[in-house]
């Protein structure tokens, strides 16, 4: 097979050589050179034609980034509310423009009081840029009194699931207040696994939990082994103790909670007011003369926000009956020293 193949490459190479052999040198040179200029022009026209030969398109990609959220989401102001108030907007409006740029506000309330707050254009602003949240106190739970709150704020289920991914929790209710002219940050005590306004200066830890910071992992710690009993001490006393006794705790002093929250003992410049009775409850060691009244409104001038501002308390005589607001509003009282 291979001798085949061989004579007849030498066959056909003799017959396409055969009209050069029979020409004189000259027409040969002749010949090779228009071979030579074909075979040139050829192989620039070849390079032409791939220089502008038309190339698939790439497919177009095209990268969408999800922008990162400047809130963090472990970082969570709560303020629990089922009624409807006047307050409320300004309120919330007031937490979310002073808390600290990363925190959210989260308003839980109930169908009335949503729909109320939800009413506001500026709340509607701070929901859609992802500040505050606005959600729905679950139906088969209820805060109408200090006992229902209680047993809301020591469930395990609300601090595992329902407030997740919260790891720090800000607790105010609606006579708490945050003073703008505070050069305290919430994130100075994130350390501490719970830190509200002192009853004493002595206290070892706890306060009351009308405007409190909790760090909700070590709560869930406590829940996991130990379960409140109905009617029994309120949230903020029945967590903090146990809170103050887990290896490892870290709680605050009455004498540093002064500085985070005042109410029943007197503080120049704390972070915050937490009242009582919605407004109606002044504690003497902090508001009992004019002096300290006047230093808290030069301090916290926000604070006339959840007071009860009537003045009949302060006139005399029948002038209190025609003063009062409304027929239903209870009487202001100052809780002596």
């Amino acid at each position: 097979m291979s001798s085949f193949r061989g004579g007849t490459l030498e066959k056909l190479s003799r017959i396409s050589m055969a009209p050069l052999a029979r020409m004189d040198r000259k027409n040969r040179i002749l010949a090779y050179a228009y071979a030579g200029f074909f075979a040139a022009v050829l192989l620039i026209v070849a390079v032409v034609n791939l220089g502008h030969r038309v190339l698939p398109a790439a497919p177009a990609i095209r990268l969408k980034y999800k922008e990162a959220s400047p809130y963090d989401p472990r970082k969570v102001a709560l303020l629990i509310e089922n009624r409807p108030s006047p307050h409320l907007i300004p309120l919330l409006l007031h937490f979310t423009a002073v808390i600290p740029n990363d925190w959210r506000v989260r308003f839980m309330g109930s169908d009335e009081s949503v729909a109320s707050v939800n009413s506001s254009l500026a709340i509607q602003d701070q929901v859609n840029i992802g500040k505050m949240d606005l959600t729905y106190i679950p139906s088969n739970m209820s805060v109408a009194g200090t006992e229902q709150i209680s047993t809301f704020l020591t469930n395990l289920w609300v601090h595992e699931t329902l407030l997740a991914p919260a790891e720090w929790l800000l607790v105010f209710q609606t006579d708490s207040m945050l003073c703008a002219n505070s050069e305290q940050s919430l994130n100075d005590w994130l350390d501490y696994d719970y830190v509200g306004a002192p009853w004493s200066l002595k206290d070892k830890g706890g306060g009351n939990g009308g405007l409190s910071l909790r760090k909700v992992s070590s709560i869930i710690e406590v829940l996991k082994h130990q379960v409140r009993l109905p009617n029994s001490e309120p949230e903020d006393v029945w967590l903090s103790r146990r809170l103050s006794q887990r290896v490892g705790a870290k709680v605050a002093n009455g004498t540093m909670e002064n500085k985070f929250s005042g109410e029943m003992i007197s503080s120049y410049s704390p972070m915050g007011y937490h009242l009582g009775g919605s407004g109606k409850v002044l504690h003497g060691g902090s508001w009992g003369t004019p002096e300290k009244r006047e230093r808290i409104y030069a301090w916290c001038p926000e604070v006339k926000m959840i007071l009860s501002m009537d003045g009949k308390y302060w006139l005399p005589g029948d002038c209190k009956a025609n003063w009062k607001r409304t027929e239903e509003e209870e009487e202001f009282e100052l809780i002596p020293f």
